[in-house]
């Protein structure tokens, strides 16, 4: 028995050595490439065919497509999060925007394993003068959860990657349109008294002398307000104002949530289970081997 145990020892302690050695490496391995850094986040707003990030957008685009930066590597477990919400406004530009009413969002993840998204808050799209965020956060800036955009006072989100204003003034409400032709009633209701008048006119018939001599006075008159009338055209043929104010321009630079990666390791692949699983395999192994060697003194000392 003696003799067997003592055969028996060399290969437990190799596979004791075996077994710890991946354990070792992956502790020393831990510690490379296991920060999680900011990246560059990518969007699109035409279905993937072109990508840009362009701190505005031209368009009040509901449906955009974002993704990583095809440069950037981030580490295996690195986490982005990205937003895009809607809101109504009461003015065309960021600087007349005025209160804002939270519409609707949409919210992704962006790793290494997922790189690509699509948010979409077209069931959310502003009804008349409104503003679209895309920002790098998680955060619902819903008045309730995290503040509401509001000019000048604050600019959210602080993490903003590009944004739109603009929109057209709302319909007015149909409640004008009877009132008009409640007008127009009584108006025509005076027009028997307007017979009345030619009756008045055949009294001043007999003096027909004075009537002759005001109608060449009329003339130079007349003749003087055509050249007044096309002074105004000329001015009302100037363009409107447009609006200058371009808002908040974004950054395509988004945080990580954390800078430890969440799970797996860049360098090992491996997690922290596997990790446990091998190092109490080692173990037990380990345990084994020292047992089988204090039994085997043990029988030698009595013999």
């Amino acid at each position: 028995m003696t003799r067997s145990l003592r055969r028996s020892l060399p290969a437990l302690a190799a596979v004791g050595i075996a077994v710890t050695s991946p354990v070792l490496l992956a502790g020393t391995a831990q510690a490379h490439g296991s920060r999680c850094d900011s990246v560059s986040v990518q969007y699109s707003v035409d279905n993937g065919a072109h990508w840009t990030e362009d701190g505005r957008l031209s368009e009040p685009s509901t449906k955009i497509q974002v993704r990583l930066d095809p440069k950037s590597k981030p580490a295996e477990g690195c986490e982005y999060k990205v937003s895009l919400a809607s809101y109504n406004t009461e003015g065309p530009t960021w600087a007349k925007s005025g209160t804002q009413t939270f519409l609707g969002w949409d919210t992704t993840v962006l790793s290494s394993d997922k790189r690509q998204a699509t948010l979409d808050v077209t069931k959310y799209a502003p009804t008349c003068f409104g503003q679209i965020d895309l920002y790098g956060t998680d955060k619902k800036h819903d008045g309730v959860s995290a503040p509401l955009p509001k000019y000048p006072n604050a600019v959210f989100p602080k993490d903003l990657i590009t944004a739109w204003n603009g929109g057209k003034p709302c319909k007015p409400t149909p409640t004008n349109s009877p009132s008009p032709t409640a007008t127009v009633k009584p108006s025509t209701s005076p027009s028997p008294t307007a017979t009345v008048s030619p009756t008045a006119t055949v009294t001043p018939s007999t003096s027909a002398s004075p009537s002759a001599s005001v109608s060449p006075s009329a003339t130079p008159t007349t003749s003087a307000t055509p050249t007044t009338s096309a002074t105004p055209s000329s001015s009302s043929s100037a363009p409107a104002p447009v609006p200058t104010d371009a808002g908040p321009v974004g950054n395509p630079t988004v945080a990580p949530v954390s800078t430890t990666p969440s799970e797996n390791l860049a360098s090992t692949g491996g997690n922290s289970t596997q990790t446990i699983a091998i190092s109490a395999g080692g173990a037990a192994l380990l345990a084994l081997g020292g047992g089988a060697v204090f039994l085997s003194r043990r029988r030698a000392g009595r013999s």
